[in-house]
């Protein structure tokens, strides 16, 4: 990798952990989290921290795993209500501002998943790659609505850019592992062609669904504002023959009469508060529906009292023509319209005028009693001032419709506004349920692809070996020698393995005193876990040689007997002459360079037995007997040398 490019890949993570931690701090959601998250376990991947890596990948994954399913479950299954219950105990606002957007959580998810398989081009790691990049590409889009879309699907641009920082970041740093690999090229062009379809298809498919559902919203309003409408010109001809009923009789209506025509209308017209009889002098004559607010109007002068309708009165109490106010409050309180109509006798004579007074928060109450509550909310209102509502203002939609409605000669405003629990639930899930489906069969076409290429270079390997056939039969000799060295030592190490050092033992069997020693490397599990595999395989090698250097000294043999674990032959060697040998080298191990991840040094425990006697050596026994000598040296807390039994194993 070129020095500036290898840089870039050094520097960019770190970046890209600052950026997120910076945005956690601002702005913490689970959008910032996440990519926090991600951000953090790619700088740990260039750490060498894997088991970090696979934490903080999937952690983040788990974060986005609720919204994503939200996302695709239908709303038979789980409603949008049981989502919002869920995490109002954590987050006030809507679940839409408390999830992830769609966009986003897919984006983080691959480049999670991409961290995880660790540039593996085998396991789709490149084209998690490229369809993070389209999702990037496609949340920077600017939308073609021309209405707020009803569902958050993009990030603010300060997380796409510390997104992509973080994508830059993991693409050169997987370079040197994808450059020259053809199989890989013709696997990754076609799925990445089924990929921008998927994306183009999701994106066409969401736009109609939203739009959809914004005109079936508003086919509701209008529906609405022409119920009110259609409503406001029945009741006012309904008012109309109720004053025409008067021409009928030369005298004024009595009480009884009033009561008796009054009550048919006003139970049809609930939200007329009141239906009035007013004399020429302005006197209100009778009254129904006959209540205690409205038997304190009886007598009145509405001249005086209600002054802001005498334009209106003045003309249909001389039987000129009917009129209705601006809208005004009412003296029963409520805000609200009053229609005059003159009465006349036979003759054609002014009788007085029918007064018909209209509640708006009753009209409205009345007129939308059958749009659910939960739904949204209905506003009726003249301008600014609000006339009377209707439903649920809580956590209203982004979507918002307003009407005129005309009153005789004014016009006032229908609003409806959704709620956004109740849009969510109509709004379709196959656009999601599309997109998921379609990146999970664009990254199957890639797995099949690329095996494809893979066996197919695999075979032609195989052809080409067997044109190299006959060049390895006269090698044959050669590799022959290599093999059986091989057998004889320790291939990490290249010195003596098990069978070699057996071999040597029985050669040595009747030579008197004679010492094993085992030694063990401490913790050396931690130097994988933590430094990683090649490390410890460097440990290995650097004490094998030190080992080898060292017994050889003193006339024995030093091999591999597995993993972690060494073994020392030394005849002619007393128990205080085989400690001081296997002492020594604790010694220069311990002051070598070796080190663990946290800066302590490389130390062994070993275990030491001696026999003296004639008879022949047992070698289990012996091997037994040190290996507890080299538990007994763990157990005291290791880098140290313990003995066994001196001059027999009985004991042990």
């Amino acid at each position: 990798m070129p020095f500036p490019i290898a840089r870039a890949a050094h520097w960019l993570p770190i970046l890209a952990a600052f950026c997120a931690v910076t945005l956690v701090a601002l702005h913490p959601n689970i959008s910032s989290i996440a990519l926090m998250l991600v951000a953090l376990a790619q700088l740990s991947t260039l750490s060498g921290y894997r088991w970090l890596t696979y934490l903080l990948c999937s952690s983040a994954i788990g974060l986005l795993l609720p919204g994503f399913i939200s996302y695709l479950t239908p709303e038979n299954w789980v409603t949008t209500a049981n989502w919002q219950a869920l995490v109002s105990w954590a987050h006030p606002a809507t679940f839409e501002s408390f999830r992830a957007p769609l966009l986003m959580t897919l984006a983080l998810q691959l480049s999670a998943l991409s961290i995880l398989l660790h540039q593996r081009a085998r396991l789709g790691a490149p084209l998690l790659l490229v369809a993070t990049l389209l999702l990037i590409g496609l949340q920077l889009a600017a939308s073609s609505q021309a209405f707020t879309p009803l569902l958050r699907y993009e990030a603010d641009w300060p997380s796409l850019l510390t997104l992509g920082i973080v994508l830059l970041g993991q693409y050169l740093q997987s370079t040197p592992h994808w450059r020259g690999k053809r199989s890989l090229t013709k696997a990754l062009w076609p799925a990445c062609g089924l990929l921008v379809a998927v994306l183009l298809l999701w994106e066409k498919l969401h736009n109609e669904a939203e739009q959809t559902l914004y005109q079936q919203v508003e086919a509701r309003a209008l529906q609405a504002t022409h119920q009110l409408s259609q409503e406001i010109e029945t009741h006012l001809n309904a008012m109309r023959g109720f004053a025409r009923i008067w021409q009928l009789q030369t005298t004024l209506p009595t009480s009884q009469q009033w009561t008796d025509q009054a009550a048919g209308y006003r139970q049809d017209f609930t939200y007329l508060i009141n239906i009035a009889f007013i004399t020429p002098d302005s006197v209100i004559r009778h009254v129904y529906p006959i209540n205690t607010p409205n038997l304190s109007l009886l007598g009145r002068h509405l001249f005086d009292v209600q002054p802001a309708g005498r334009d209106v009165l003045e003309p249909a109490l001389r039987g000129q023509q009917e009129g209705s106010t601006d809208v005004i409050e009412l003296l029963q309180g409520d805000p609200g319209v009053i229609h005059y109509f003159p009465v006349l006798n036979a003759q054609g004579v002014p009788l007085g005028a029918a007064a018909m007074a209209v509640s708006f928060p009753m009209f409205a109450e009345t007129l939308f009693a059958q749009l659910p509550a939960e739904e949204g909310v209905v506003r009726w209102h003249d301008g600014t001032k609000l006339l009377a509502h209707h439903g649920d203002a809580t956590l209203p939609g982004p979507w918002a419709y307003d009407y005129p409605v005309n009153l005789l000669d004014k016009t006032l405003t229908l609003s409806y506004q959704p709620r956004w629990e109740y849009l969510v639930s109509q709004l379709s899930r196959l656009p999601t349920i599309s997109l998921v489906t379609g990146l999970i069969l664009t990254y199957l076409l890639y797995l099949v692809l690329y095996t494809f290429q893979r066996l197919g270079q695999q075979h032609s390997a195989m052809q080409n070996s067997n044109i190299h056939l006959q060049q390895e039969i006269h090698q044959r000799s050669k590799l022959q020698q290599e093999v059986e060295w091989l057998a004889r030592h320790d291939e990490l190490t290249g010195i003596a393995n098990r069978r070699h050092f057996l071999e040597q033992v029985e050669a040595l069997q009747g030579v008197r005193p004679i010492s094993l020693v085992l030694f063990d490397i401490d913790y050396f599990k931690r130097i994988n876990d933590q430094l990683g595999h090649l490390v410890g395989d460097e440990h290995l090698l650097f004490f094998a040689q030190l080992g080898k250097s060292h017994i050889e000294q003193y006339g024995g043999i030093f091999a591999r007997y597995g993993g972690e674990e060494f073994v020392a032959w030394l005849p002619s060697h007393h128990q205080p002459s085989a400690f001081q040998v296997a002492d020594e080298l604790r010694q220069k191990l311990a002051a070598s360079s070796l080190s663990h991840a946290d800066g302590k040094p490389l130390t062994l425990s070993a275990g030491i037995v001696t026999i003296s006697h004639p008879e022949n050596v047992d070698l289990a026994r012996m091997m037994q007997a040190a290996d507890e000598a080299l538990y007994r040296a763990k157990h005291n807390g290791r880098n140290r040398v313990e003995c066994g039994e001196r001059n027999t194993t009985e004991g042990a």
